[in-house]
């Protein structure tokens, strides 16, 4: 009867904890199930000697360490993660893109940065790319309907920053073109955003993430080549970014 209630209760508390994102009564409510587990199988080990004379004792409390240390170690990495941070869902940050990049003046989301602080409490940060000539007072407004749309649809309080873009201009959107041609050769080249040229002082910006394993130095120095090639008149420079989220 003991190990049946010692089940039951782990089973509840760890999904309680799962359904309210605690990892303390989760972390609870796996130790009740394993208890629950390591002494059935004790049990069973004894009926099987009695009967059988077949001692299981050591292999059964083989197996069982395994799975225990397995599953110590998984909620470690749980509680280290919600402590230290962990890279946001990939499914849950195409939506927020999405659904950021759904209003009307929004070029882009980019730079999703989520944190966890408890159960329901989530923060984070994104940026979107809009056009150069909007006020100061367009901008409130479309940052002020974007968190509130995000915080009632995920319950996540975000942070909006600005990328500005002006390539509605001829000459910078050919040199946009150009240059989405150019990275669009390097597979290393993951995403590229906050593109701006600055036209009085022929300054043109923009972000470049690439992969980890690839030689970032290396490439940036290709692209740049090829862009002072191309456009002798303009000082180009890349900002590293990091892919934080997908």
């Amino acid at each position: 009867m003991a190990v049946i209630v010692k089940f039951v209760l782990g089973r509840y508390v760890k999904g309680v904890g799962e359904s309210i994102n605690s990892q303390a009564l989760v972390a609870s409510g796996s130790d009740a199930f394993f208890d629950s587990i390591l002494s059935l199988s004790t049990l069973v080990a004894a009926i099987i000697s009695l009967i059988w004379h077949i001692s299981l004792e050591g292999i059964l409390g083989l197996i069982i360490s395994f799975v225990i240390i397995k599953a110590s170690i998984e909620m470690l990495q749980e509680t280290v993660n919600s402590m230290i941070g962990a890279r946001v869902d990939s499914e849950l940050s195409h939506k927020i893109k999405d659904k950021v990049e759904s209003f009307d003046g929004v070029h882009g989301a980019y730079d999703l940065d989520l944190h966890n602080y408890g159960p329901e409490n989530t923060m984070g940060s994104v940026h979107i790319e809009i056009d150069d000539n909007l006020t100061a007072r367009d901008i409130h407004s479309l940052s002020f309907r974007i968190r509130q749309a995000i915080y009632q649809e995920f319950g996540i309080v975000l942070t909006i920053g600005v990328y500005a873009t002006n390539d509605s201009d001829e000459e910078y959107s050919d040199i946009r073109s150009y240059l989405e041609g150019l990275l669009s050769q390097y597979d290393e080249v993951l995403q590229m955003h906050g593109f701006y040229v600055y036209g009085d002082k022929k300054i043109v910006s923009f972000d470049l993430i690439v992969d980890f394993n690839a030689n970032r130095d290396e490439i940036k120095e290709q692209i740049l080549t090829k862009l002072n090639d191309k456009y002798p008149e303009y000082q180009f420079i890349i900002v590293d970014d990091y892919d934080v989220s997908d």
